[in-house]
């Protein structure tokens, strides 16, 4: 289970939490959520990238600050203080601000294989500008999204055109008209000219379907870049793996990977390019292994800014569901929110509570709840709320040293509930009293 603590960098002052299943970080304005989520998805992608290219030697301080600190408009957000520490499967990396990173590998590092990293920011609705590809965007997350948004939706044609939860649209990708939203009256309207609402939840929700879904049904489109990364990490990973042998130093000049870089590369492209050769058929196939760990993604951790944006709350819970269902797999996936919505939160313990009592609820009762087939164990799911720099907890006086706003039994505490409403229900009771 990976493990984070996250000290001085932003809004936060300290934070230390082990990832589920589930995250859920919520919290107002500005206390930090963000901030967590972009540690969050750098650690996972940096991790992703040292699995793929099969070491960490350019991980370094300039590093950081590009891929981390600019990449994530974080400049501002590190000071003196500032630190972080990450402990995932395959790597372990701490940083302190202005500072070599101090990274190490795992004993799972080389058997470990790649995730699927999929980051949505708040801004996602920027994809919705017309002519986005025509713009000229800073190199940082927001221009990722849009470069992803760029390749997905075409993968969802007319004739696939895609349900959106919680409204009464569709959505497909035209290539003469763009991006098309099919009304409830069988209207057609450009993505540009649609609600603030709908063009919050459309780019979200085709994200989360292409990234849990699409991907492992289709062959990914692959980067040249992706490609390089690829090759020199099979190559590597067949260097090691070959070293085991007898037959290292009839076949290599050294040790080191770096002085015989040129002979690996080409003895993969040489075994790739006779498949079905009988003379390099074992090497394929111990190859083909290798590559597989590294080529394609095994597993999605999904990261979603603000599920909540402009959406009505009914529309919110369906949302949630219906991302929830993406997840319900055997793959090892993560979901991470940060929202300001306890909506999200409601329907998040319906699911829990759902799962708790499918047994015990006679079945045509409860195949008529909405959250009926979105089961999650509630141990699966972390619930943290993000207070002047740290994680609070409602009641300090149960489960002491758990900083989530669940119970014993994992369930979202009733009077975390309460006390969303308690300042408006004591208003109102107030103004009542005077009602004429």
């Amino acid at each position: 289970m990976a493990h984070f603590i996250i000290e001085n960098i932003g809004p936060i002052t300290h934070t230390e939490f082990d990832l589920n299943r589930v995250n859920v970080f919520i919290g107002p304005q500005s206390v930090g959520k963000s901030t967590i989520a972009k540690i969050i998805s750098f650690c996972l992608w940096l991790e992703k990238l040292a699995i793929r290219q099969q070491h960490t030697k350019n991980i370094t301080l300039k590093f950081i600050k590009n891929k981390l600190i600019l990449f994530h408009k974080m400049n501002s957000y590190f000071m003196e203080e500032s630190h972080f520490k990450y402990s995932g499967n395959a790597i372990e990396i701490e940083y302190f601000h202005n500072k070599k990173p101090n990274v190490n590998i795992t004993n799972a590092f080389y058997e470990s294989e790649v995730g699927k990293v999929a980051y949505v920011p708040a801004e996602r609705s920027i994809v919705s500008m017309a002519n986005v590809n025509s713009y000229r965007l800073e190199d940082d997350y927001v221009r990722d999204f849009v470069f992803e948004w760029l390749s997905l939706r075409s993968k969802y044609s007319r004739n696939e055109a895609i349900n959106i939860p919680g409204t009464t649209v569709q959505f497909y990708y035209d290539s003469e008209k763009g991006d098309v939203v099919k009304l409830s009256d069988n209207k057609n309207i450009s993505l540009t000219e649609s609600s603030s609402g709908l063009q919050a939840i459309i780019p979200l929700y085709m994200y989360c379907l292409y990234v849990c879904q699409w991907i492992y049904d289709n062959t990914m489109d692959m980067s040249y870049e992706d490609m390089d990364k690829i090759m020199d990490g099979v190559s590597r990973k067949t260097f090691e793996y070959l070293k085991q042998g007898d037959t290292t130093n009839e076949i290599f000049k050294s040790d080191k990977y770096e002085d015989n870089e040129d002979t690996m590369i080409r003895l993969i492209r040489h075994v790739f390019s006779h498949d079905g050769d009988t003379s390099t058929e074992s090497a394929y196939k111990t190859i083909s292994r290798l590559a597989d760990k590294i080529k394609v993604p095994h597993y999605t951790q999904l990261i979603i800014e603000e599920p909540e944006l402009n959406l009505f709350p009914e529309t919110q819970v369906e949302l949630l569901y219906a991302i929830l269902r993406l997840m319900q797999n055997d793959r090892k996936d993560n979901l991470i929110i940060t929202t300001h919505s306890p909506y999200i939160l409601y329907a998040l313990n319906n699911c829990l509570l759902a799962n708790t009592v499918r047994d015990k609820m006679p079945k045509t009762k409860f195949d008529k709840v909405s959250c009926s087939n979105v089961l999650i164990n509630p141990k699966d799911v972390s619930v943290y709320q993000l207070e002047n720099g740290e994680f609070c907890s409602i009641e300090k006086n149960i489960n002491l040293g758990n900083l989530t706003i669940q119970d014993n039994d994992g369930f979202i505490r009733q009077n975390f509930f309460d006390s969303v409403m308690k300042g408006i229900m004591e208003d109102f009771n107030s103004l009542l009293r005077y009602r004429i």
